[in-house]
């Protein structure tokens, strides 16, 4: 019964980890679109753009370790 516990945890894990980087991107993503919408309402220079995928990889990266902290979290526990 082990055995199969060990497979739904590395199961689990592959899971959590793929999550995480589609998650990484989606922000990179939306860092730039919301910059590059907010560059164009308020004739922003285009750095704009730079400091909002920064912002969102920030973000990202933010979001992933308080991801990965829960699901350590939870095999601890």
């Amino acid at each position: 019964m082990k055995d199969q516990k060990d497979t739904y945890s590395l199961g689990r894990t592959a899971l959590v980890i793929g999550g995480a980087g589609t998650l990484l991107a989606a922000y990179i993503i939306m860092g730039f679109f919301a910059a590059r919408w907010l560059q164009a309402k308020l004739e922003a220079p285009d750095y704009w753009l730079a400091i909002g995928t920064i912002t969102g990889m920030v973000l990202g990266i933010i979001n992933i370790v308080l991801l990965i902290r829960k699901f350590l979290g939870e095999q601890n526990g």
